[in-house]
């Protein structure tokens, strides 16, 4: 993984931790997962991002179906609420690595299409 590409995971990452939400759609432009913060969606994979003032794909606020890519999405989810939540700091980091890890597993998932 480059460092940009850590970068943006954990640009991602941070914006969830913000109350950013994992986008339903994939990016037009490469298939990669989305995160919304504000009024912006940017694909974690090659940082494309929405203008503001654009259509906005539909935010998923939670799985629905049974494939494991929506189950990956549920996890970060998850995750990051309980991080945003969490106050013992040595907690936060086991559930950030976590979340990270989560963010690149689903990342090779869209790519593979699972």
């Amino acid at each position: 993984m480059s460092a940009e590409d850590g970068s943006r995971i954990k640009s991602a990452a941070s914006a969830l931790l913000k109350g950013g939400t994992l986008v339903s759609d994939q990016c037009e432009k490469c298939g990669g997962v989305q995160v919304k913060f504000g009024d912006r969606i940017t694909c974690i994979n090659c940082g494309n991002e929405v203008q503001p003032g654009a259509p906005a794909p539909k935010v998923e606020q939670r799985a629905t179906s049974g494939s494991a890519a929506s189950a990956m999405e549920a996890k970060v989810t998850t995750l990051a609420q309980e991080l945003r939540d969490e106050r013992d700091t040595a907690v936060q980091r086991q559930k950030a690595e976590l979340l990270e890890a989560c963010l690149r597993i689903l990342e090779k998932m869209r790519e593979l299409k699972l």
